[in-house]
């Protein structure tokens, strides 16, 4: 009897549970009610929405701009603005090493705080493209040195 009393008990609670949410609600509806609900930005909403699909393509071209971006910081004075005076020595922290510093470590971070994702995606593009910005870069000094590079 007492099995029986919580077991009508559970049954209205339940029952209860199931008015609150609209039998007619479909899956996307409901996530969309919860998304709506919660406490997160435009920008958080938006890569909620995103399919996984997506999402990695995203990663991946976000990742090779940042990389390409870094690469770009980090070798501007030689494949920008290639000069004699722009190739001497500018010490161990130069303000293009600082920038691509930023750009290759914090903003990744910043963009997976902000996104409530992870991007293990975007990390691996942005090395790749990094990466590539070094070779392009050795080869454009190789071949304005003829490559020669011993003295």
């Amino acid at each position: 009897m007492e099995e029986n009393k919580q077991t009508q008990e559970i049954e209205e609670r339940d029952a209860t549970l199931d008015e609150d949410v609209a039998p007619f609600m479909t899956e996307d509806e409901l996530q969309e009610s919860i998304l709506e609900d919660s406490g997160m930005n435009a920008f958080q909403k938006y890569c909620a929405r995103m399919s996984d699909a997506r999402w990695a393509l995203m990663q991946r071209v976000a990742g090779a701009l940042l990389g390409v971006a870094a690469g770009l910081a980090l070798f501007w004075d030689t494949l920008v603005r290639p000069s004699p005076e722009s190739q001497q020595q500018q010490g161990l922290f130069s303000l293009p090493l600082i920038i691509a510093i930023v750009i290759a470590l914090i903003v990744p971070n910043i963009i997976e705080k902000q996104s409530l994702r992870r991007i293990p995606k975007l990390r691996t593009a942005m090395v790749i493209a990094l990466a590539l910005v070094v070779v392009i870069d050795f080869l454009v000094l190789g071949a304005q040195s003829g490559f020669k590079f011993m003295n």
